[in-house]
């Protein structure tokens, strides 16, 4: 195998392994929210019940509310990254247009920017 057929395999296979990534995240995270709604409701069921306190107003609702709109950011940013894979630009940085290392998209698998772009994307943005 040539040198160029080699790398066309591994940027083949590390685009696979990358949409694969993205689409476990975004499964785990729908499934989470869908939980998460599904209890949500079944409390608020509970508390409208006849006999109950009013305990509507409890701050653990707010909390897993403001847990259920934050997965559901990364969720469109996980959507984001899905297009951008669709595109052909996912795994590029918008900044430089380097290849973000596999680490980083592994950690943070919707991130647009490579650690030192972002760092001075979030500089300038503070």
């Amino acid at each position: 195998m040539s040198e160029r057929d080699q790398a066309e395999t591994d940027l083949a296979n590390r685009s696979a392994q990358l949409l694969g990534l993205l689409t476990e995240r975004r499964e785990r995270l729908a499934a989470q929210i869908r939980r998460a709604l599904a209890e949500r409701r079944e409390e608020s069921q509970m508390r409208d019940a006849p006999g109950s306190h009013g305990w509507g107003a409890a701050p653990e609702g707010n909390i897993s509310l403001a847990m259920v709109a934050q997965q559901q950011r990364q969720l469109a940013q996980i959507d984001t990254a899905i297009q951008r894979h669709q595109a052909g630009t996912y795994g590029r940085c918008v900044g430089c247009g380097e290849e973000i290392p596999l680490l980083r998209l592994q950690a943070l698998p919707f991130a647009q920017r490579c650690a030192g772009c972002q760092e001075e994307w979030e500089q300038g943005h503070s």
